[in-house]
């Protein structure tokens, strides 16, 4: 394998797995409510997926992890399997998105090319669409680059969007470039109030998506999980605002585009 040159993004193969049985990738970012994300890394540990590739990126923030273990470690994206319903799923779970347009671009293709040469012929990706949630259970709107894709989720439960809906992200973009790729493209949006960690969006969810895939799936962990990231989460930003070494200004809109993002 070739030593990473870091001009551009980079996967590392841990494991090439066999065969892929009628493989999907589904994403799972950081993003509004963490839905996708706390849905994914759910399935994830439940389901026992094995990692099988990291990619790494220069479009990532030039920061580095000090672990308590002593470990260091770096942001990244990761690429697990799993079986569901009779197939094997191909998981993206991450960190964080790229920081820039460019980025996004360039990561979403590296993603979508390892997806395909992994066997992969649909892409589902899931986001939270921040409103003023009404009662009762949370919509899931679906949109998608096939018909029949899109008829299937609706089936399921999920519906057309009311009106346009811009989607910021990789889950828009991963998806959305599929076609370009010979794949099938679709996002999941669950109505989301925007809080920290939204357990209830990552569920409605969960709910599409374990039916799609013809599989039950069982949320008790999911609360304990959300907790235990809630107080991560609070104590990563705690020492992100402890005295350190000051790195260069950046220009007020950049800072709010890496705050964004990480989280």
């Amino acid at each position: 394998m070739a030593l990473p040159s870091f001009t551009e993004s980079f996967i590392w193969v841990k494991k090439k797995p066999a065969k892929l049985k009628n493989p999907i990738l589904v994403v799972g970012l950081p993003g509004v409510g963490f839905v996708s994300k706390l849905a994914v890394d759910h399935l994830v540990k439940d389901f026992k997926a094995e990692k099988i590739a990291t990619l790494y990126s220069p479009h990532f923030p030039n920061q580095v992890l000090a672990m308590k273990s002593g470990r260091l470690r770096l942001f990244s994206i990761g690429f697990y399997v799993a079986q569901m319903g009779g197939r094997d799923v191909l998981f993206l779970r991450g960190d964080l998105q790229p920081l820039t347009v460019e980025g996004q671009f360039e990561v979403s293709a590296k993603i979508l090319s390892f997806a395909k040469d992994a066997g992969c012929k649909e892409v589902l990706a899931m986001a939270g669409f921040a409103t003023s949630l009404k009662k009762g259970k949370p919509r899931v709107f679906c949109t998608s680059t096939d018909k029949k894709l899109f008829e299937k989720m609706a089936s399921f439960g999920a519906v057309k969007g009311e009106n346009v809906i811009p989607i910021v992200g990789m889950a828009g973009m991963v998806p959305a470039l599929a076609k370009l790729f010979g794949l099938k493209g679709a996002c999941l949006l669950v109505e989301t109030s925007g809080v920290s960690m939204d357990s209830n969006g990552a569920k409605t969810l969960l709910d599409v998506l374990s039916k799609f895939l013809k599989q039950k799936v069982d949320y008790k962990h999911l609360d304990e999980r959300v907790k235990k990231a809630e107080k991560m989460l609070k104590r990563f930003e705690g020492q992100a605002q402890a005295p350190t070494i000051q790195p260069p200004a950046m220009p007020e809109a950049v800072e709010r585009d890496v705050l964004r993002y990480i989280r």
